[in-house]
């Protein structure tokens, strides 16, 4: 799983960077399999100003499917990528659960009059 992690209007120190790159393996290392590579941006909208204004952004993108894309704004920057990540790890949950069987077309599950002997002669 190929984790790449961009910040803006602050510098990202290699703590913070271990930090977030630990918490997305425990969240997602279950789907590490199926993740092809994770986008972390992060950035602090107001600058210097203060308020709630950190934000932490995910880009995840899967084996086979569209992108998945988390965002989440806060006070502090570790509450954000807490938030963030399992958030995640609830969207990718989802999105690999979806069974194709539960996708079927109208036209599968209902039996076809032609098929079937007894349904050729009533009048609908």
């Amino acid at each position: 799983m190929l984790v790449h992690i961009q910040s803006r209007h602050f510098s990202l120190s290699t703590a913070l960077s271990k930090y977030i790159k630990t918490k997305l393996q425990v969240m997602l290392g279950r789907y590490e399999a199926k993740i092809i590579s994770l986008n972390v941006s992060l950035f602090d909208i107001n600058g210097p100003k203060g308020g709630e204004d950190k934000c932490c952004k995910i880009v995840i993108k899967i084996n086979g499917t569209s992108s998945i894309v988390v965002q989440e704004t806060a006070v502090d920057l570790y509450v954000a990528i807490n938030t963030c990540s399992r958030r995640a790890r609830r969207a990718v949950k989802r999105q690999l659960s979806v069974h194709p069987r539960a996708r079927t077309k109208i036209s599968d599950v209902l039996l076809p009059i032609d098929e079937d002997p007894d349904l050729q002669n009533t009048i609908i």
